[in-house]
């Protein structure tokens, strides 16, 4: 039997520096990564879930208030109010406002929105809104995390298992687990540039509808050298993330236009000059133009992110164009009724629609629009613009910067 060997003085030192090395090479790696800079203090259980209500309160009083300009809407889920500034997510109370978790990082947020049952959050890095993690409603522990060139500004337009992304130049889709499935428009490496129809053109607004059996759809109005404003539907899940599969692109009967919805079957689309709705079917075929009452001034331009205002209900959509809220069925797309004058899209809450309206939330009945009662709110100084969500007896209104919760 061979004796053992015996280790020398300089094979520890060797073994030594090589432990060192590897430490060291360790700690570089830290320094360098995103773990250092990322604090993340999760939930120590569930929120309480608040109950449903039958019937409006009487009166509404302001509960609490925090500066959230990294939510276009009110994010709201149960017990769990979701807000964002500069680089921190935070979780809070429904009904305090006080803080359940937070997920922070050292450079700034794009955007935030609600999809999968989980918080996505959008973080610039550079000049793209690149980095996207999903985090827990109720506890703030960390999902799918991915990367991407996704334009700066963005927002996030999402239905059923999908979320797209908007950008002027290109759009992504995302599925549940964060993984890209469609890439449209100006890709940044591109592998077969060929297949892009329209790389040059410029991305106005965007819509998209979870599909059925035949997946999803995304709709985007394009501004093209010398055409007038195009629409093209296409696949939002392809065989392949960068070769979209367009169902059909067809110029429309003006120079601007928004595109308002889209389901399996139908489009909808909004000009102004007169300002109208053109509905459109499945194979991009006009079928129905509704005039609009709301002012022109309202459908010039994109809208900001690229998304319209709408809240969507399983029989009804609310858009809000500007200056009025028009109903749309969720079916057909035809308009129902308007209501001139208001803040928003509105949020439904025990079977009626609370329609932010100067002064006040307008009580309307949801089929006919009817005023039916109001609910004095006092917002100080602020006139613009309010997006408005639910949960209980809880009613959250985005203005501006500024989310507010009353009840």
């Amino acid at each position: 039997m061979p004796a053992p060997e015996r280790r020398t003085r300089w094979d520890l030192i060797a073994a030594a520096l090589l432990v060192a090395a590897a430490l060291g090479v360790s700690a570089v790696l830290w320094w360098i990564s995103d773990a250092r800079t990322t604090n993340l203090v999760t939930a120590p259980g569930p929120p309480p879930q608040p109950p449903a209500i039958t019937q409006l309160p009487p009166v509404l009083t302001e509960a609490w208030r925090t500066t959230s300009p990294a939510t276009p809407l009110p994010l709201v889920q149960g017990g769990t109010v979701v807000t964002g500034i500069d680089g921190t997510v935070t979780g809070r109370d429904l009904r305090t406002g006080s803080v359940r978790w937070s997920y922070q990082r050292d450079r700034p947020l794009c955007t935030l929105a609600a999809a999968f049952r989980q918080v996505i959050a959008v973080y610039l890095r550079g000049n793209t809104c690149s980095e996207v993690t999903a985090l827990d409603w109720s506890s703030g522990r960390r999902g799918a995390q991915r990367t991407g060139p996704v334009e700066a500004p963005t927002r996030l337009a999402a239905a059923g298992n999908q979320v797209a992304a908007s950008g002027q130049h290109y759009l992504e889709v995302w599925r549940s687990d964060l993984v890209r499935t469609l890439a449209y428009g100006r890709l940044p490496t591109p592998v077969q540039p060929a297949t892009q129809p329209r790389p040059d053109c410029v991305h106005g607004s965007m819509a998209v509808s979870p599909g059925s059996g035949s997946g999803g759809r995304l709709a985007v109005v394009e501004h093209c050298a010398g055409e007038r404003a195009r629409l093209t539907v296409q696949r939002s899940d392809p065989k392949e993330p960068d070769q979209p599969e367009v169902i059909f692109s067809v110029l429309l009967p003006g120079w601007q236009a928004r595109v308002v919805a889209v389901s399996d079957n139908w489009v909808a689309a909004a000009l102004p000059n007169p300002a109208r709705l053109v509905v459109l079917d499945g194979q991009g075929k006009t079928v129905a133009e509704y005039p609009l009452t709301a002012p022109d001034t309202d459908l010039l331009g994109d809208p900001p992110g690229g998304v319209v205002d709408v809240t969507k209900t399983r029989t009804q959509l609310y858009w809000f164009t500007g200056s009025a809220t028009v109903a749309l069925d969720a079916g057909d797309l035809q308009p129902q009724w308007t209501r001139s004058g208001s803040l928003g899209s509105g949020a439904e809450v025990a079977g009626r629609l609370l329609l932010p309206v100067p002064g006040a939330l307008a009580v309307l009945d949801t089929a006919t629009g009817e005023q039916v009662g109001a609910l004095p709110v006092d917002r100080g100084s602020y006139r613009g613009p309010i997006e408005t969500a639910s949960s209980g007896a809880v009613i959250l209104e985005q203005r501006g910067p500024m989310l507010v919760a009353l009840h």
